[in-house]
């Protein structure tokens, strides 16, 4: 019988990633450095800030945790395709869960990340796609990276959108290391690819033999994932995911009335975007130091920055932590109980020796 394999991040297993020296240490150097920036570089009127914060309006609020949400459906929904392209399941997608499901998964994968030391949720997602469309660990993992390099791509496109229009309309300067750090992002996995494409097979003779066809299985799921015909789909709707995004950063700078022009919101909440990938549990203290300190570059004041980086990470953080907590050990519990429960029934009884008719 095949043996069931362990998931990578399991209830016990994030526990004691949370309370583990790394992240216990990422959390207080992080939270050390912000501070730090709060009192000596940023200039805070802090009740200000409290009243600001206390003053945003609902309906606003709750429009930008809706098209927040929203974008984990397109994100299911491209992943979907991607997985579908690379063949990862020999039944042309048929066991490939549908977009909400798929949507599901990201999102208990991102509250990995948003409360663990690296990036594990992305682990996770791999092992919970190769559960649920019975295909291997590695393949899963290997849409994944396509999956970030599609991302890069579509957030390279519209920072450069972005940082045309703050050029043209916005009146300041726009802050070439985000681009500089976009474009590099792109230009490093597209090399990754490419190496991965002319040299893997020679690559995968070095490695020990039992790592080979599992390298072999994520190459082919990383490279199978790019189909000329299928990218401007899948491409699209990593767009739309971030634009879906962005509406959400837009709605949270309405609901604190700050007046601030579309492209400013688009140029901080892709850097902001951009900055959550530093593996401290959700990008802690980087995200909320660099876009306040962004926001005060494209012209906001310190207080008024702060007050806008603050709301928006209670959706884009804290929320997650809160939804995507409660999904992750709810599918986790039900995940076990169905396991045990199949086990059970699958435990021939015991039944008492037939008498004999002799």
């Amino acid at each position: 019988m095949k043996q069931t394999e362990n998931p990578p991040v399991s209830i016990s297993t994030l526990r004691r990633r949370v309370l583990s020296l790394p992240t216990l240490a990422a959390v207080v150097v992080a939270g050390a450095l912000l501070a730090l920036a709060l009192v000596r570089v940023f200039d805070i009127d802090w009740e200000l800030l409290w009243t600001n914060v206390k003053s945003i309006n609902p309906v606003m609020y709750l429009l930008a945790l809706v098209f927040y949400y929203a974008s984990f459906w397109v994100r299911g929904l491209r992943w979907r395709l991607i997985a579908i392209t690379a063949r990862i399941d020999r039944t042309g997608g048929s066991r490939i869960p549908g977009p909400t499901k798929m949507a599901a998964i990201i999102l208990m994968g991102w509250f990995a990340n948003s409360v663990a030391f690296l990036r594990l949720g992305d682990a996770y997602r791999g092992w919970s796609l190769s559960r649920e469309a019975g295909t291997g660990f590695p393949p899963s993992l290997g849409t994944i990276l396509a999956e970030r390099v599609q991302d890069m791509v579509a957030v390279l496109l519209l920072v450069l959108i972005a940082a045309g229009w703050v050029t043209a309309f916005g009146g300041v300067e726009v802050p070439g290391a985000v681009v500089i750090a976009a474009v590099s992002l792109v230009v490093l996995l597209v090399a990754f690819l490419a190496v991965m494409q002319r040299f893997g097979v020679r690559m995968v003779r070095r490695l020990p033999r039992r790592f080979r066809r599992a390298y072999m299985r994520f190459q082919r799921g990383t490279l199978y994932s790019f189909r000329a015909e299928d990218l401007p789909v899948q491409l699209g709707l990593g767009i739309t995911g971030w634009m879906l995004e962005i509406a959400r950063f837009y709605f949270v700078a309405q609901g604190l009335g700050i007046e601030i022009s579309f492209g400013v919101v688009m140029f901080a909440a892709l850097a902001n975007a951009m900055l959550t990938t530093i593996p401290t549990p959700g990008g802690f203290g980087f995200v909320e130091g660099g876009l306040t300190g962004l926001l005060i570059l494209l012209g906001l004041d310190d207080t008024t920055a702060l007050s806008l980086t603050v709301v928006d990470r209670t959706i884009s953080w804290l929320s997650v932590v809160l939804f995507g907590g409660i999904l992750f050990f709810t599918w986790n519990l039900v995940k076990v109980r169905s396991g045990n429960a199949r086990a059970a029934s699958a435990t021939p009884e015991t039944t008492a020796p037939k008498e004999s008719t002799h």
